[in-house]
């Protein structure tokens, strides 16, 4: 435990939370305290997961439209948000809301706008989803942008 004098402003927690210090809460360390594995597949982006009120092992998929979506959101641009998801203030990422275990637990797999890009574009890169696909997502997403501001 720190038992120096206290420094206004210092952050004292900046060598377990940060990957470059090897903090216990990023990197890999996270994904098995969560116990939360991914895969891609034609039908998205597969989340198992345990969940949090029973801790037996789920699986959440994770349509390609609807990551296309979360990865269109960006500095200065109006959020959209699949229906059904919902945004986290405290860690700026988006979530289904609605998806829960068999026990009744909330399943919620968070993803931020990058993560959500980077795994479609994995996608596109194993031929899971089409450029044409893209295409048409982008086309709807610049067309309700302009619609709604």
């Amino acid at each position: 435990m720190f038992k120096g004098s206290r420094v206004e402003e210092a952050d004292y927690f900046d060598d377990v939370l940060t990957k470059d210090a090897g903090g216990v809460f990023e990197g890999l360390g996270i994904d098995d305290y969560e116990s939360v594995r991914e895969s891609v597949s034609a039908d998205g982006l597969k989340i198992s997961m345990n969940c949090r009120k029973c801790n037996k092992p789920r699986d959440v998929t994770l349509d390609w439209q609807e990551l296309f979506l979360v990865g269109s959101n960006g500095p200065g641009l109006t959020l959209l948000k699949p229906n059904g998801w919902e945004y986290s203030q405290n860690n700026g990422k988006l979530y289904p809301a609605t998806v829960q275990c068999s026990c009744g637990g909330p399943l919620c797999p968070q993803i931020t706008p990058d993560e959500a890009r980077e795994r479609v574009n994995q996608a596109v890169q194993q031929g899971l989803v089409s450029r044409q696909s893209l295409q048409q997502w982008g086309n709807q997403v610049a067309l309700y942008r302009q619609q709604h501001g």
